[in-house]
């Protein structure tokens, strides 16, 4: 399943390659593709990216949660993005430009990934060119999250972009601490749990 998903959002190009309709030539990208790969699960926290670091993999989230954050110089951190099932994770512009990168990705327990290497993605570009349509489909997707990544900040009360949080996320307050919401919300974690008392 974990290959499936990860087929499903390579293979998933608009318009479809020519190449791609071909039955024959379709598998051999899927097995080209699973020869590039690797899968891991996590069941402690673990941070897959730290600031400073320059990306080499791009990771699908088949299951469980990643969060990305920014250390404030102070040594808070604030949490900016929150990744959940099928989504697709790296600094994109850091792992393209080969640049170092100012966010940290920390993987939640009981998660686990599909990752390829740069090197790896080349490699699937050079056999098969038409792949890197790709690349476009990662910046399209890359902005529409972003978006969602902020999206909860337009509304006015703290409550309402925490109603919003848990439609995004479903049972995300089972998967991260209260001090990760509370971080991705712009609340104090005692203010996170008063209104959460107050609005029961």
């Amino acid at each position: 399943m974990i290959k499936q998903n990860l087929h499903d959002y390579l293979l998933d190009l608009d318009p479809m390659p020519e190449e791609l309709k071909n039955g024959l030539t379709r598998n051999q990208l899927i097995q080209y593709v699973n020869s590039q790969i690797s899968t891991s699960h996590y069941s402690h926290k673990v941070l897959i990216l730290t600031a400073g670091m320059i990306p080499d993999r791009i990771y699908f989230v088949d299951k469980g949660v990643v969060r990305g954050y920014k250390n404030d110089g102070k040594g808070k951190e604030k949490t900016i993005f929150l990744w959940d099932d099928n989504s697709i994770i790296s600094d994109m512009e850091s792992f393209i430009h080969s640049t170092p990168s100012d966010i940290y990705m920390e993987v939640m327990p009981d998660s686990t990934l599909t990752s390829i290497s740069y090197q790896h993605l080349n490699n699937i570009f050079e056999s098969f060119p038409y792949t890197k349509n790709f690349l476009n489909r990662w910046i399209v997707y890359k902005n529409i999250y972003s978006h969602k990544s902020f999206y909860n900040f337009a509304r006015p009360s703290a409550w309402e972009r925490y109603q919003e949080l848990l439609t995004r996320y479903p049972h995300v307050e089972q998967k991260v601490s209260k001090e990760t919401i509370a971080s991705f919300l712009e609340v104090t974690p005692q203010y996170l749990c008063k209104m959460i008392k107050e609005n029961r």
